[in-house]
């Protein structure tokens, strides 16, 4: 059994699927393998993909559109690897990540989170980050993040997950959702984990290439699924929690939809049609309409 196998599901990327997959091979060892899902290219990425066919520990599959949860939903099918990574085609994953991290998978996590460099379109590049810590329970993480915060629990792409906790659940992305999945993803195997490890190692490169990234799109009834992810989060964590207090958990409630209510709102620079859409439901939640369409709960004034 492979100790990791690596997913790429590969859209119409023919121009850096190349660099992605470089990052990977070029320090992946005979036991892990890696696994690229061409998700019905139209591009010439299949012709990119048809050079790593050969390579002893990889494999090349080819299926017809279905999107990135289809996708990844056929690499787990043809994954062996006692952990699974995600990663897109537009990421590249940090120089020795393997070799750094490969003592965390000998240890027997169910779950590690490692952090992520973003590079947006235009801008700064970023250290989305974690710090070291062990936990021996998911009620130990839940509590954590309640107070903390920043776990880094939303993206599949900075973590390692166990395989055969994926296989008992029988868990999959929900091919019906667009945006999220993988956040819902993540909440139903964090239910079931065991012991979590989070790690300061930086596993990859995220550079957004594409007007098609959730804040370069237009989506629709926006906020409304916002919400919905909100209290499969809430579900998720405060049901899982044993040690924090009933303050922290209504702090923790709060402290995140008023979050959720600010991207969307930031969203409106990019997308003025959403508001209209949008603020109807986040000046119900706001208390009234009477009150700044920006304001969020408990500011000022």
């Amino acid at each position: 059994m492979p100790l990791l196998t690596v997913i790429v599901p590969a859209y119409n990327c023919a121009g850096y699927i190349d660099e992605c997959l470089g990052s990977v091979l070029e320090q992946l060892p005979a036991d892990c393998e890696l696994i690229v899902v061409d998700d019905g290219s139209t591009d010439g990425t299949a012709n990119a993909l048809a050079p790593y066919e050969a390579q002893d520990n990889v494999k090349v599959l080819y299926r017809g559109h279905g999107g990135a949860s289809a996708a990844r939903n056929a690499g787990l099918e043809a994954a062996s690897g006692r952990y699974i990574a995600f990663i897109d085609c537009d990421d590249t994953m940090k120089p020795g990540f393997i070799a750094a991290s490969r003592s965390l998978m000998e240890q027997d996590f169910d779950l590690c989170i490692f952090g992520i460099e973003r590079v947006p379109l235009q801008g700064e590049s970023e250290l989305w980050t974690v710090e070291d810590a062990s936990y021996p329970s998911t009620s130990a993480f839940a509590d954590a993040y309640i107070r903390i915060r920043s776990l880094m629990v939303y993206s599949n792409c900075n973590k390692f997950y166990r395989k055969s906790i994926i296989d008992k659940l029988g868990l999959r992305f929900d091919e019906k959702v667009d945006f999220g999945e993988d956040r819902l993803f993540n909440y139903a195997f964090i239910r079931e984990c065991g012991r979590i490890r989070t790690s300061s190692l930086i596993m990859l490169t995220y550079l957004q290439r594409s007007a098609n990234s959730l804040s370069s799109r237009h989506v629709e009834r926006y906020f409304e699924r916002v919400l919905g992810l909100h209290e499969a989060k809430m579900e998720c964590f405060l049901g899982l929690s044993r040690d924090a207090t009933d303050e922290e958990k209504a702090e923790f409630r709060a402290r995140d939809l008023a979050h959720e209510v600010q991207m969307t709102i930031d969203r409106f620079a990019a997308h003025p049609e959403e508001r209209a859409e949008n603020m109807p439901l986040i000046d119900t939640l706001n208390g009234s309409r009477e009150r700044p369409a920006d304001r969020l709960p408990g500011e000022g004034g």
